[in-house]
């Protein structure tokens, strides 16, 4: 398997391909940009990162560049509510933690996670699980008395 972090621009431009997209300049940026490390990134800051570092890419641009990543399997969408959609430089299957304290959102493998048959008449292809929660806190008199 290659590696799935830090990859070249032209390995970026050669994934793309391999995922049936044309890799035009702007979405080989944009590729590298969410691939660089593990990471989750919602269209606005990707667009900061790619306006800071690259030139103005347009909202539209990104957005429709990054429902093409989900769609081709590029990277993974993730949804955590109706107005907070994160993508994850991850495709593989795993699953999610929502500190809901901070924001922050880390991945969880598959198996960490055990689903049990569920009592439905489908096949089901794909199981995406958000763990929404609060890290407990240390009590700093318990470690140091």
């Amino acid at each position: 398997m290659s590696k799935l972090y830090g990859k070249s621009k032209r390995e970026i431009a050669e994934l793309l391909r391999s995922k049936d997209i044309h890799p035009t300049a702007q979405r080989i940026e944009m590729a590298w940009c969410l691939l660089s490390r593990p990471q989750h990134l919602s269209a606005d800051e990707i667009r900061l990162m790619l306006n800071q570092e690259y030139e103005q890419v347009s909202q539209a641009t990104v957005y429709n560049n990054l429902k093409l990543f989900a769609k081709k399997g590029v990277v993974q969408e993730l949804i955590v509510s109706s107005d907070r959609i994160y993508y994850d430089s991850n495709p593989n299957p795993h699953h999610h933690f929502l500190d809901l304290d901070t924001g922050k959102i880390e991945d969880i493998p598959n198996c960490a996670l055990q689903i049990s048959q569920m009592n439905i008449n489908a096949c089901i292809e794909d199981v995406s699980v958000i763990v929404k929660g609060r890290r407990k806190q240390l009590d700093l008199e318990q470690v140091h008395p």
